[in-house]
Order: structure tokens, then sequence, then C-alpha cells
């Protein structure tokens, strides 16, 4: 017995010894668990159900590591075991998010309903749940159980987070942002709530808001791709779009394929003018995704601005294979067949775009600019009034209206939209722009020169301005003994046109320098009035005060009766005009130069330049004709072979020379180009065609001009008809005055 009884007692000892054992290694599975050691950890949780197979709790720890680990199907055959054996609520819990998480959220669901019959107050549960329901976009639902989280704890931070979430999908926004707030309470340090509570802000346009709350988000964890992007996101919608592209390029930096930070990144940097850089940074957006519409329509917008019509276009019709009920793409698409003069196909991509968007405002807009480019107004102003129904008061609309009143020669009503549409948009370029025209149009010089300074905030208009360090010269400081560079800011004309102003700034006693295109500096070293003359791009002299050339009628304050209207003011070579004369041989019949297009890449060069096939009626005349392009377009080059006209453009290497070749001529028909403003200031004849209306210069109904003494107006009878112009002409050319 003694013996028996030893044994017993030696094995109570052992029992005993053996548990004790077990238990230490249970707890440091745990603690190896806990900590991350998951290799040491389940080696011991191997060992532990060796010797306990059945163990529920053991079953359902090394479940949930093998899940931890990415073993999925272990995961869920060990917790299904557990269960078998022993169903709590945690093992049923646990089970639920292996499912839900791994894509059978409805199985998950059940078993999470099965944990909350156990524990209906299982806190992690009911998140849990809560959780799945929103991926399954069952707000409601999902709102029902982060409510019943705070009607047991008031406190649980992901319930009040998530609940925020819940509450935004719904479009409950202003409890969301109650909800954060709530959240934040709890945790000031809680950057999801910050975030979250930027997003519903933003979506409330309380942008500054919103900023505020991704700013806080980002200083608790510095370098988060998705929150700086928000950030630029935010900035952008504030017009801060250099602090917008710095914030997109820190998310870019932090996440080199983030795509969201890439293609908006693209987008500020298009608004932002860099057209070049949007492009690039839309190609490695297509890298990563090729089939991303937005990222080839920013592209093509891009384009747009670099004046790359076909290749936008290639860009437009590629997203809209991708996304073709894209009411916007169908838009910007009908712009690039704009500028490409394919004013048919231009309406039909905003009708595509109406199609999907009938109150698409924009769309509205431009198709009414292709019909007023199409001189259709009734059409037009029909179009620009659908808009306005859909955006009443909005300032593009009024600055449209004023454009159609202006053509349609209706002064007082466009410049009422005018007036509206600066209302409005008090820095509205355009629209200032407009309404000095019109003024100028009208010969209200003093308004309209005034007016006309805002072009300089114009990029496309005042291209050469420069902001120089140099006083900009308005016409109250006094110049005797100064020295002021007056310089060329748009084209070639306007600088032909408004250099005449060099003698008057002399007269009052300065040292002008004039800076101008290098295609006219010899030209205008005959002019009267700079002592030193540059090509722009060279070095330029100090200097006192410096003025653009189109500002210098206002600050001379000029009226219609106080143009310089003194020609010639520009002088040919009389050597190299006898020499041209030679060439054209001995002059039986009129000589007369042509030019019937200007610069193609002026605004207005649809309206102003012909062609040339229109011309066929002039050559029957009995008329020597040359031609004074010195450069032809493609489609009009294949006609030239076969008419009457003389070219020697290839003998005019500047403007001096075309001066040259004017002085041998008789008479100069022109369109509304630096051929007629070359002729104009040399004092020789000159008939300028116009459109209808024509730009301001030219004034209005005028068969004369005030700028040029020697210069007769032909102006169009019908809006882009120039049958009844070359008629007029035609007429003209064979009466006995013809050449006066």
């Amino acid at each position: 017995m003694g013996y028996s009884q030893d044994t017993r007692a030696g094995a109570q000892s052992g029992d005993a010894s053996a548990m004790r054992r077990s238990v230490a290694n249970l707890s440091r599975a745990k603690d190896w668990h806990a900590a991350g050691r998951f290799d040491e950890a389940a080696r011991e949780y191997e060992a532990l159900l060796a010797n306990d197979p059945d163990n529920p709790d053991l079953l359902h720890l090394y479940g949930v590591l093998h899940y931890q680990r990415g073993a999925v199907a272990d995961a869920e055959s060990l917790l299904r075991q557990s269960i078998a054996l022993a169903p709590t609520a945690r093992a049923l819990s646990d089970l639920g998010a292996v499912l839900a998480e791994s894509g059978r959220a409805d199985a998950g669901l059940a078993q999470f309903d099965a944990a909350l019959r156990l524990d209906p107050l299982d806190i992690q549960t009911l998140v849990r749940k809560g959780n799945t329901l929103t991926a399954l976009r069952r707000h409601a639902a999902a709102l029902d159980a982060f409510d019943r989280v705070l009607s047991i704890s008031p406190l649980v931070l992901d319930a009040l987070c998530n609940r925020g979430g819940a509450l935004r999908a719904l479009g409950r926004r202003e409890e969301a942002v109650d909800t954060y707030d709530r959240a934040l309470v709890v945790d000031t340090a809680s950057f999801e709530s910050w975030f979250n509570r930027g997003l519903v802000l933003r979506e409330l346009q309380r942008t500054a808001e919103a900023l505020q709350c991704f700013e806080r988000a980002i200083a608790i964890q510095p370098g988060n791709a998705v929150m700086l992007s928000m950030r630029g996101q935010c900035l952008v919608d504030l017009g801060r779009l250099n602090e917008a592209l710095a914030a997109f390029n820190e998310a870019i930096a932090a996440e080199p394929g983030m795509i969201e930070a890439l293609y908006n990144s693209a987008v500020a940097l298009d608004r932002l003018g860099r057209s070049a850089e949007a492009i690039g940074r839309c190609a490695r957006v297509l890298a990563l995704e090729p089939q991303h519409a937005h990222a080839l329509t920013c592209c093509a917008n891009a384009m747009l601005q670099l004046k790359r019509y076909d290749a936008a276009l290639s860009n437009y019709d590629l997203a809209l294979k991708i996304d073709p009920d894209a009411a916007e793409i169908h838009c910007n698409r009908g712009t690039a067949l704009r500028y490409l003069k394919r004013y048919d196909d231009a309406l039909a991509s905003y009708d595509a775009a109406l199609a999907r968007d009938h109150r698409f405002g924009e769309a509205w807009t431009n198709r009414s600019n292709v019909l007023q480019d199409l001189h259709r107004y009734d059409e037009a102003m029909s179009a620009l009034d659908k808009a306005m129904l859909i955006r009443p008061d909005h300032a593009t609309h009024f600055f449209s209206r004023g454009n159609l009143h202006y053509d349609t020669g209706r002064h007082d009503a466009a410049q009422a939209a005018y007036d509206r549409a600066i209302e409005l948009k008090a820095d509205y370029v355009d629209a200032h722009f407009a309404r000095a025209s019109l003024y100028l149009a009208q010969g209200n010089f003093a308004r309209g020169w005034a007016g006309y300074e805002w072009r300089l905030r114009d990029a496309e208009l005042a291209r050469h301005y420069r902001p120089f360090a140099q006083p900009l010269w308005r016409g109250d400081e006094p110049l005797d003994g100064k020295t002021i560079l007056i310089y060329a800011e748009q084209g070639f004309g306007d600088t032909l046109q408004f250099c005449r102003y060099a003698p008057q700034l002399a007269a009052l006693g300065a040292r002008v320098v004039l800076e101008v295109q290098p295609a006219l500096r010899k030209l205008m070293t005959t002019l009267a009035g700079p002592a030193q003359v540059l090509a722009r791009g060279e070095p330029l002299p100090a200097f006192d005060y410096q003025c653009p050339l189109l500002s210098l009628p206002f600050a001379l304050r000029t009226e219609l009766s106080s143009i310089p209207r003194h020609t010639p003011y520009l002088h040919a070579d009389p050597e190299r005009a006898r020499q041209f004369a030679e060439r054209l041989g001995n002059g039986r019949r009129p000589r007369i130069g042509l030019a019937w297009s200007g610069n193609p890449e002026h605004r207005n060069d649809h309206n102003r330049s012909i062609d040339f096939a229109q011309l066929a009626p002039l050559f029957a005349l009995d008329v020597d004709w040359i031609s004074l392009q010195k450069t032809v377009r493609e489609q009009d080059e294949a006609l030239l072979g076969d008419s009457p006209l003389i070219r020697i453009d290839g003998e005019l290497d500047d403007f001096a020379d075309t001066a040259a070749l004017i002085r041998s001529l008789d008479l100069v028909i022109s369109v509304d180009s630096a051929v007629a403003h070359l002729a104009g200031a040399l004092g020789q004849p000159v008939w300028v065609l116009l459109s209808d209306p024509a730009e301001w210069r030219w004034l209005r109904e005028r068969a004369d001009s005030p700028w040029y003494p020697d210069a007769r107006l032909f102006r169009q009878s019908t809006p882009g008809q120039w049958g009844s112009v070359i008629e007029a002409v035609k007429v003209a050319i064979g009466q006995p005055d013809a050449e006066d």
C-alpha cells in the first residue's frame, strides 16, 4: 500500500508539475503571439496541442495565428474545430472576421450574429459587423451596429469613426461631422478621425476647414500619401495651385506609384500653364494604368493649351473609347475640333455632350461660340440662352452674350453684358478687354485705352510683356533727360501701327530705346525718334522707364482727334525699291500687291483671312498682281501656280525688303494683317479688306482710317461673306482713280 501510496503521491506531484509547465508554455506562446513572434508562438501551440488536441482555446488561438500568417484555410479549419468543441462568442466572432475578410461577407455576418446571440454586448463583434456591412454598402444596417456599440460604451473610437463613415455614405454629412467631433474628444491624436472629418467637410464645400483637418492628420502621421493627396485637392479647390502641386509631389515621393496623386498633379500643372510637364505626368499615370480615361483627357487638355490640336483630338478619342458617355470629354473634344476649324464636327461633339447631360452649361456655351464662328447668330443666342437658364449668374455667359451683341452691332447691349460679367467677376480679364475693344471701336478712346490695359493680364495677348524692375511709364512722370524703353508686345501689325509714338516721346526730351521683333529691326531704324533700335533678345541698355508700345496711346492720352496721323513715318530703302521695280519689269500695267492671309495663330484669323480661291475674280483684270505673302498656307499653295500672281517671296528676308517691294507698287490690297499696317506706315495707297465686325482699330462703318490717311476700307456687307468685298474691289480697280 505504501508503494501504492507512494506511487499515487508521485503521480499527483507529476500531474501538478506538468500542469504548471503547460500553463507556463501557454503563457509564453501568448506572449510571443502578442509580440508578433509567430514562428516561436506556433511551435508552442503545436507542442501544447500534441498533448491536448481537443483543447478549444488552443485551437482558437492557433487558428487566429494561422490567419495572421496568411493561411486562411487552416485558420478557418482550426476555428471551426474550436467552435465544434465549445462555441464561444470570441471564436465565432474571429471566424466571422476570417470569412468576411476573405470575401465571404454574408457567411461572416452569420457568424457575427451567432456570436451576438451568445453575447449581445460584445463590442468587438458589433464593430466587425458594422465594418462588414459598410463594405457591402449596407450603410443603414452598419449605422445600427455602430449605434449599438455606442449605446454600450459611448467612447469606442472605432465605432465613432466608422459611424461617421456610414453617415457620410448616407448623405447625412452634418451628423457625420458631429460624430467625428465626438471621436476627436476621445482621442485628439486620431489621424483617421481628422482625415475623415476633412473628407466630409470638403463634400460640404467647407474647403478651408477641410484643409485644416487634413493638415492636422498629416501632422500626426507625416508622409501619408493619401492624406497628402487630399490636402493637394483641397488646395486646388482653393485656387492655391502651387501649394497643391507641392502636396501632390510630396505624396508621389512617399508613394511613387500613387495614381491619384500623379493624375491630380498633372491637372494642377495644366492649370498652372505648365502644359508640357502636365503631359509628362499624365504619361506616368498611363504607364501604370493605360485605360485611365481622365489622364488621357488631361493630356489632351494640355495639348490643347500647346495648340497641338490634332494630338489633343486623338487623346480625346482614346478617352471616349474607354468612357463613351463622359459628357465633359465630348465637350472638350468639340473645342479641339473648333480650333481645327472643323465646325460641323465640333457641333456634333457638343451635341453628344448634351445628349448625355442636357444641363451641361459649358457645352451649351461652347456650342454657341461655334455657331457664332459660323455667323449663325440667332442659333448662337438660342444656345446661350439655354446655358443661362442653367447658370443665370455665370460671368462667362454674360461675356459670350456681349460678344454676340458686339458681332451683331448692338453696342449698348454688348456693353451691358460686359458690365454684368465684370460685376460677377471683377478680375475677368477677357470681359475687361472686350469692353475696352468696344469702346475703342466706337471711338471712345478715353475709356477704351484705360480698359485696354487689362490685356497685360492676358498671357496670350501680352505674351512678350515683361515686368521690369524699372517703373512703367503712365504719362505722368517727366521724361526730359530720361531714357525710356518702349517695346513690342504683340504682333507685327501692332508694332508697325504703334511705333509712331516714338517721335512724341523724343519730343518730350526722352532718350528712346525701341525694342522690336528681329524681322522689324532694320525697317525701324528709319523711324524718327528712337536713339537706339534693338531686336528682341539683344542686351538692353540702362533705362529709367519702360512702356509696351500698345500702352503709349493711354499714357499719351490719345483721342480720336489727336492720333499721330502723319505718314510716312517708316521708309523703304530707295535703292532696294528700285531693284524690285526693275525686277518687276516696265510697269505697263498697274502693279498691285496682294496679301490675303495673316498670322494663322491670330485669335481672329478664321474671320480676317481669305481663302485664295475666292480672289479668282480679280485675276481677270488687266493688272500685274504681286504676292506680298511671306508665308503661303498649304491649301493655297496648290492654287498659286495656276494664277497670274507674281511671286518673289523668296527674296523677302525681312520687313525692310517687303517695304521696298511695296514702294515699287502702285497699290496694296491686304486683309487686316501686318502688310496693311506696313503699307499705311509707308504712306502707300492701301485698300484694307475687313471682316464684319472688323477689329476695333478700324472703328465702325467708316471707309477711311484715322490711323492711315492713305487707306481705303472695304467691309463685308454680310458677316463671313467675302464675295461682295471682292466685287467692290474689282469695280474700284476699274475706276480711273483706282491708284489714288
